[in-house]
């Protein structure tokens, strides 16, 4: 019998870790799972010293090992230009993550609110064609957006030029506990070791918070 499933689609590797690891990590359990990523995050600092290759080939390496441990069964890449998901592009980047997932057919799409959770145009660009593609294709019956509590954003306010305030807690549709998956949520960011800066200040903070990942619902009938 068929396994139902669900596609993750976000912009850059980290993002699934930083993101909702811990739901990817608990639906894994019951669905197959796939993560749609638009770039390598070649924009992306390298804190490796002693690595040969290119930032991009380093941060597709993490996303895989980070996937594999969330127990997702394939990563795609779009190979777009970190930081380069711009207007001109939308219609590209929507057919070709219709592609993808006229091949899977997933139940469920899981991708950041419409601000991106922290204001980076990359993940508002993703978050919008997640957004237009969920309405417009006949076999997805959920899409999960991924939101932050307003005092967990309140820490990145001095980290980006620009940062939405994060949701109060009756404002949201769903929380998911995560705190059996929580372990394994931290091995999933320490996979990117390259970004290491993000990665500790991460960390650091995770447990100031409840053990929770946060979402706005949408159904269709």
């Amino acid at each position: 019998m068929k396994r139902p499933s669900l596609v993750a689609i976000f912009a850059h590797p980290d993002d699934e870790a930083f993101g909702p690891a811990g739901t990817i990590a608990k639906y894994s359990k019951d669905y197959d799972t796939y993560l749609i990523c638009a770039t390598r995050g070649e924009a992306g600092e390298n804190y490796l010293d002693n690595s040969t290759k290119s930032i991009g080939e380093i941060r597709e390496e993490e996303l895989r090992e980070s996937a594999k441990l969330l127990g997702m069964k394939k990563v795609f890449f779009l190979d777009y230009e970190d930081g380069g998901l711009c207007n001109n592009k939308y219609h590209d980047i929507v057919d070709k993550v219709k592609s993808i997932l006229d091949t899977i057919q997933p139940e469920i799409l899981l991708t950041f609110e419409l601000r991106g959770v922290s204001g980076h145009l990359d993940h508002v660009a993703i978050a919008m064609i997640t957004y237009f593609l969920f309405y417009r294709l006949s076999y997805t019956k959920k899409m999960m957006s991924y939101v932050l509590m307003r005092d967990q954003t309140n820490q990145l306010r001095d980290y980006f030029i620009y940062v939405p305030h994060g949701f109060k807690r009756e404002r949201v549709d769903e929380i998911v506990d995560v705190n059996k998956y929580w372990e394994l949520k931290k091995q999933a960011i320490s996979k990117h070791k390259s970004q290491q800066l993000d990665v500790s200040r991460m960390l650091q903070s995770m447990d100031d918070f409840p053990k929770e990942e946060y979402f706005l619902m949408h159904t269709k009938s």
